[in-house]
C-alpha cells in the first residue's frame, strides 16, 4: 500500500510537516499518485486528509513514471511487479537514483518479493555505491 491518490486525479502537492517532517510537502504527479515508502504515515495521512485515499498499485502505466524519476525522488521509476526478473534487469541500468532503486525494492517485496528481483535491484545498489 505504498501509493496513495488524491481525489483531482491531479498533479498536486500535500503539506503537512506534523507528519511528513523534512519530506513535507509530499508531492503527487500529474495522475494523482504519491509513493508513500512507510505504510504508518500513509496510514497517518489518510486518518488526517479527506481528499486523499488509498491508491494501490499506483498509476495503470507505472512505465510512465520513468521521465519523471529525479535525483531526489522516492517514487519508484515503474513497477517492477510488471516486468519479468529479465525485463526488470535491463530496465534497472537505467536508474541512477539510490532512493528510487530502494522504493523499486520496497514495492517489489510488498506486492510479488520475487528473489531474483530483490538480487539484482541490490546489485545495482552496490554498483552506484562503488
Amino acid at each position: 500500500m505504498p501509493y496513495i491518490k488524491h481525489e483531482s486525479g491531479e498533479a498536486t502537492e500535500l503539506r503537512n510537516s506534523q507528519i511528513l517532517g523534512d519530506q513535507s510537502p509530499l508531492e503527487f504527479d500529474e495522475d494523482g499518485y504519491a509513493f508513500v515508502e512507510d505504510p504508518a504515515v500513509a496510514d497517518k495521512l489518510l486518518a488526517m486528509h479527506r481528499h486523499i485515499e488509498r491508491g494501490g498499485r499506483g498509476p495503470e502505466d507505472s512505465d510512465a513514471n520513468v521521465d519523471r524519476t529525479d535525483g531526489e525522488s522516492e517514487t519508484p521509476p515503474f513497477n517492477p511487479e510488471s516486468h519479468t526478473l529479465g525485463e526488470l534487469d535491463e530496465k534497472l541500468d537505467d536508474v541512477d537514483d539510490e532512493a528510487a532503486l530502494v522504493a523499486l525494492r520496497n514495492l517489489e517485496e510488498e506486492q510479488k518479493n520475487r528473489a531474483g528481483a530483490t538480487e539484482a535491484i541490490d546489485a545495482r545498489l552496490n554498483e552506484l555505491e562503488d
